[in-house]
């Protein structure tokens, strides 16, 4: 990464409790990830300032492959990464929606190597329903807030446990993360 992009990612992360933006270790744990899968095809739900696709467009510029990422609050967060996605010098690698997540997935007409879930937790299981059959072989979805919100998540990680497509293990990194790998 380039000294203006650690700078721009650095400035980001001090507000991270105001926007609920991505643990730093998560981050690079994603950024890592996707690399090291060559992964080209990414999307993120949740958006909030643009720091978590930040580092999945850095990872993402290395395999010459592209992130969608939706984020449903117009007003302040869609602005801000819109900001900072310019600044970054990664806005070719990133398509940004606004709108609401389950509304909005149906209209992206793609497959997905590499999928995060950071928005809405009651909203997960919805998101898994609409994209489980869009992710590619080998293909991995990541949600965060496993430890933090764990109530709120039970039961969606109760569906990953009974899908047999999917084996998943979680992670006590950040906040806590599920990995599932198609």
């Amino acid at each position: 990464m380039n000294k203006k992009l650690i700078l721009l990612l650095k400035k980001i992360y001090k507000e991270r409790e105001k926007y609920w933006n991505l643990a730093e270790e998560t981050a690079i744990f994603i950024n890592l990830t996707i690399k090291d899968r060559k992964y080209k095809t990414a999307l993120e739900i949740g958006t909030s300032t643009g720091y978590s696709g930040l580092w999945i467009a850095a990872a993402l510029s290395k395999t010459k492959g592209h992130l969608y990422t939706i984020e449903s609050h117009e007003k302040e967060r869609f602005s801000l990464a819109r900001n900072n996605f310019q600044k970054s010098g990664l806005k070719k690698y990133i398509t940004q929606i606004l709108g609401h997540a389950p509304k909005s997935i149906p209209k992206i007409p793609k497959y997905f190597d590499f999928i995060l879930f950071d928005a809405t937790k009651y909203e997960y299981p919805s998101y898994f329903k609409v994209l489980k059959n869009r992710v590619k072989k080998g293909g991995m979805i990541i949600a965060d807030n496993i430890n933090s919100h764990r109530k709120e998540l039970l039961p969606y990680m109760n569906i990953l446990k009974k899908s047999p497509q999917y084996e998943s293990f979680q992670l006590d990194i950040g906040t806590g993360i599920l990995v599932s790998v198609k």
